[in-house]
């Protein structure tokens, strides 16, 4: 019985092992292999019309000087905030990926410049 017990604790542990491994290891580098066509090279120093014509029509536009984007996956999704200044010329970004399984939800910053 004590060996069952054992065994047991050793299987459970390992496959905790193994999703962590995956989860906080895996997912990350994977999703920055698989990024949405154009987000690869996003240009910044160009004026917000170019940016337009460049990513596509923004999907969140609430604040005066960000523009965000989201693309959709099966197990998350992609999430792209541009910051321009006064002039409207793109200063910096953020490319975020959104992991869900299940239960579990994690937030990965995959670029920022």
């Amino acid at each position: 019985m004590k060996k069952r017990l054992t065994g047991l604790v050793i299987l459970v542990c390992a496959c905790a092992v193994i999703f962590g491994i995956a989860v906080f290891v895996i997912v990350p580098r994977a999703a920055g292999i698989s990024l949405p066509y154009h987000w690869a090279n996003i240009p910044l120093g160009q004026p917000r019309t170019l940016v337009h014509q460049y990513l596509g029509k923004p999907s969140d536009t609430t604040q005066a000087l960000t523009d965000g984007w989201v693309a959709k996956r099966e197990n998350g999704d992609y999430q792209l905030t541009l910051t321009y200044n006064s002039d409207s010329v793109s200063t910096a970004y953020k490319l975020y990926f959104n992991y869900h399984l299940g239960f579990f939800h994690k937030q990965y910053l995959l670029v920022e410049k």
